[in-house]
């Protein structure tokens, strides 16, 4: 676990370098966005919900996420995500039954195609659950993934 914190926190302050040096962020954005830590260190769906402030998420079907209905191999589960909601920012991952229920985060830029692909590691069959945030409102959608072979330590 320390080991994926530190990858991350070293591909955050590279990437806020950059983009601040290329004069593309404010240090004031960059701030602002500290709060997800809490995201990815919760233990429970809820908890992660709440630290990204979705508690009331809106089911859409104008979310589309394509993965196997049953993964033969939960260390590599390919999953694609693609938003058909106007102004999407954010697309956020989330696999239930996982230490760490919160998979991945990625901001959408304005006039970027709301899709992203990816592959996840499960441990167990668990639902894949997908925020999206459009308009400053937040949507859901979700579906299974059996595990036949876990990943996490299975």
């Amino acid at each position: 676990m320390k080991r994926r914190n530190f990858l991350k926190n070293a591909v955050v302050a590279s990437v806020s370098g950059i983009t601040i040096g290329a004069g593309l962020l404010s240090p004031n954005i960059v701030l602002a966005a500290t709060n997800v830590d809490d995201a990815f260190e919760a233990k429970t769906v809820d908890e992660a919900l709440e630290a990204l402030g979705a508690t009331n998420a809106t089911t859409s079907d104008r979310i589309k996420i394509k993965a196997p209905e049953i993964a033969e191999n939960g260390a590599v589960v390919p999953v694609s995500i693609t938003s058909e909601l106007a102004g999407t920012t954010d697309i956020i991952s989330i696999t239930v039954n996982n230490p760490t229920p919160v998979s991945a985060m990625y901001k959408i830029g304005e006039g970027t195609v709301p899709a992203v692909k990816t592959r996840f590691k499960m441990g167990t069959t668990t639902d894949v659950i997908v925020l999206v945030k459009a308009n400053e409102k937040y949507y859901t959608a979700k579906t299974n993934v059996k595990v036949t072979r876990g990943g996490c330590g299975g």
